[in-house]
């Protein structure tokens, strides 16, 4: 009895050693933190219908302003609020973190640089970070088909590349950054079992799960080993799929201004400089891209923002390794939407 009292009391001070020391670790912010997309999640939330998507009237005040109005629409400012029922031209921009300005405040933005360039059009920026193509789409059809006067329509998404490379052939429509570790992680207990009775949230399984994510996600190398051409042609046609659900819904007034995909990758003065997992990754997005250039459909078109971007430093154009733009990349595609978009009227 006393051997199992010693036991007993054994583990309850190496478990609340364990989880002090957690605590001072977390807390003194050692570690990185396991919430990526921290940011997102501050002004996003899943809504009555299980769809993610912004909070309505939201601000953040930091050296980014981040501000929603009551439609669940990234705002110039705080307490505007998108006039969606007026006859305004309106042209609206779908797609994830890239065109709703990722780390940019609004005027540095796509949608912020098109106001400035443009003051015909009435410019709602639909897009919400995290975004899949086939949740763009959604939010598109179920929220803008009563929308007047939508003359332009500009759909650009980088996601989900990287994380169809972080689960190959298991990856599905489905999986987007706000969800993806509940994907890849649902067998771990440290994963399933959160929190105690009374004690509340167990900061060592936190620790465990940053661990787990950094070294599962991060590391490149484990990443794009378990892909088949099968799982890479779902993706493929993913973003063509996505552009023919929008087409049968028959948009005849509306035109459609798609892109590429562009990585900083496609700026690099050698691609034999590029690893291996550089290399798998440039490889899909060049598939992906080719697909959605040769998609053809009369108020379709294709902005060919790779051939674009290529006269520009990497370092002037983005703000990160993934595909974020500065303020620079984004005024220099707002100057290419609305050359298009000028194109267009002079030719009707």
């Amino acid at each position: 009895m006393k051997i199992l009292r010693n036991i007993i009391l054994f583990f309850l001070i190496l478990v609340s050693i364990l989880e002090l020391s957690s605590l001072i670790f977390l807390k003194l912010k050692i570690s990185k933190s396991f919430d990526h997309s921290n940011l997102t999640f501050a002004f996003t939330e899943i809504d009555s219908n299980n769809f993610m998507n912004l909070k309505k009237n939201v601000k953040i005040k930091s050296n980014i302003n981040v501000f929603t109005d009551k439609n669940r629409l990234r705002v110039k400012e705080d307490g505007y609020v998108t006039n969606l029922d007026n006859e305004n031209s309106k042209i609206v921009l779908i797609g994830d973190s890239v065109p709703f300005g990722w780390n940019l405040n609004y005027k540095d933005s796509i949608a912020g640089h098109l106001e400035s360039l443009n003051d015909e059009f009435q410019i709602v920026n639909a897009s919400v970070p995290s975004y899949s193509p086939e949740q763009s789409t959604k939010k598109f059809l179920n929220e803008f088909s009563k929308v007047k006067n939508i003359q332009f329509v500009y759909i650009s998404n980088f996601n989900p590349i990287d994380l169809y490379l972080l689960f190959g052939n298991k990856w599905n429509e489905k999986i987007n950054w706000s969800n993806y570790i509940n994907f890849f992680s649902k067998d771990l207990f440290f994963f399933k079992y959160k929190n105690l009775p009374l004690w509340g949230e167990i900061n060592f399984f936190k620790i465990m799960r940053k661990v787990y994510v950094m070294k599962y996600f991060e590391i490149p190398t484990n990443k794009s080993n378990k892909r088949t051409l099968e799982s890479d042609k779902k993706i493929i046609d993913l973003y063509t799929g996505q552009l023919n659900k929008i087409k049968n819904m028959n948009y005849a007034n509306t035109k459609f201004i798609f892109t590429p995909i562009l990585s900083p990758m496609h700026l690099k003065d050698n691609l034999n400089l590029l690893n291996d997992f550089e290399k798998s990754k440039i490889n899909l997005i060049n598939e992906i891209n080719l697909n959605l250039e040769n998609y053809e459909h009369g108020n379709f078109i294709f902005l060919d923002l790779v051939s674009i971007m290529q006269d520009y430093n990497v370092s002037d154009i983005f703000i990160d390794n993934c595909c974020h733009l500065s303020s620079k990349g984004s005024e220099i595609i707002a100057n290419k939407i609305n050359q298009t978009i000028l194109n267009i009227n002079a030719n009707n």
